[in-house]
């Protein structure tokens, strides 16, 4: 499944995570997709959370949002498997 979002909470929840971003140069738009590490990925939920100043807090603040949705998930996941 693909989810696109702008909610920091359910960007969390996702088995990968892939910025999407559009910019133009003069009259042309030009749209970049990368697939983010583990670092990238805390920086972009917490640029999510905060906006453009990502300060400590907000990063430490996003890792736990990204390690909560793990155990979520994890928890899910064998409950299924019952």
């Amino acid at each position: 499944m693909l989810a696109v979002t702008h909610l920091p909470q359910v960007a969390s929840c996702g088995e990968n995570h892939w910025r999407v971003r559009k910019h133009s140069e003069g009259e042309q738009t030009v749209s970049e997709i990368s697939i983010l590490d583990e670092i990238q990925r805390i920086e972009e939920v917490a640029r999510m959370l905060g906006g453009e100043v990502i300060t400590d807090t907000t990063r430490q603040h996003a890792a736990e949002l990204l390690q909560l949705a793990l155990k979520i998930v994890y928890f899910k996941i064998n409950q299924l498997q019952k």
